[in-house]
């Protein structure tokens, strides 16, 4: 009996010590400081958005020419020396006329073989072969009717000398008179955004406190130029004037 009572005591001291560990437990989960989150948000910005926009219009400075020299011949030797005769003689023309040949670059040069398609539908084979030169032409003026006759005459002279695609003519600005009238086109749209932002301020009463974001973009429009019919002394072009365009996207703070 006296191990039996034994017993029994040493079980309700482990259930006495687990109870014990327990209830520390579950005070323990409680904090006696608990932690006050505040809502910071800001509210939310009432904005103005505009578009500004800026042109500026200026004459030409630079023309570039872009043409080819295209042969053919049974050997691929044949049609490459027979365009190379071509293309010398078009350089010896143009340094004749004070282009040099940093101002002469090849944009492309290619060698295909020319097939002939049977009519009964038989496999096709290769009768030649065909050499493409293309270059590009650039050439300086401040005058706009000048650059025009020049950029006119550089393509009498590549017809003289064999050359027998001209695929396009470019007048448009140098790079670094493209920068200054860039800046100048985003200067203009700024200040044409600044003037629609306070003007719709106004009118609706409110404020202009900041700028909350701005994205510009620009785009540059070559001019349309004309083959002038009269001139019978040879090819002239008249060209018209670049225009340089900026817009920018301005969203206001108001208040």
């Amino acid at each position: 009996m006296d191990m039996n009572r034994e017993q029994k005591i040493v079980t309700i001291g482990v259930v006495a010590i687990a109870l014990a560990l327990a209830s520390a437990s579950f005070y323990t989960g409680f904090d006696s400081n608990p932690t006050i989150t505040a809502n910071t948000t800001t509210p939310p910005e009432h904005t103005l958005s505009v578009t500004g926009v800026g042109e500026v219009n200026v004459n030409p400075d630079l023309a570039k020419i872009m043409l080819a020299s295209v042969t053919e011949a049974p050997t691929t030797a044949e049609a490459a020396a027979r365009n190379a005769e071509i293309v010398n003689e078009l350089l010896n023309r143009l340094a004749a006329m004070g282009i040099g040949k940093d101002s002469i670059k090849t944009t492309s040069y290619n060698i295909y073989p020319v097939y002939k398609y049977p009519s009964d539908g038989s496999t096709p084979f290769i009768v030649g072969y065909r050499v493409s030169h293309s270059l590009e032409i650039s050439i300086q003026g401040t005058d706009m009717l000048q650059l025009g006759q020049r950029a006119g005459k550089v393509i009498d002279e590549a017809v003289a000398a064999g050359v027998n695609q001209v695929s396009g003519v470019r007048f448009t600005v140098t790079e670094q008179t493209m920068k200054q009238l860039r800046n100048q086109a985003l200067q203009l749209a700024i200040s044409d955004a600044s003037t629609k932002a306070n003007l719709t301020a106004k009118a609706l009463g409110v404020k202009i406190i900041g700028v909350q974001s701005a994205s510009e973009s620009a785009s540059t429009q070559p001019p349309i130029y004309y083959l002038d019919a009269k001139a019978e002394a040879g090819t002239t072009l008249i060209p018209g004037q670049v225009t340089i365009s900026s817009s920018i996207y301005v969203v206001y703070i108001i208040g």
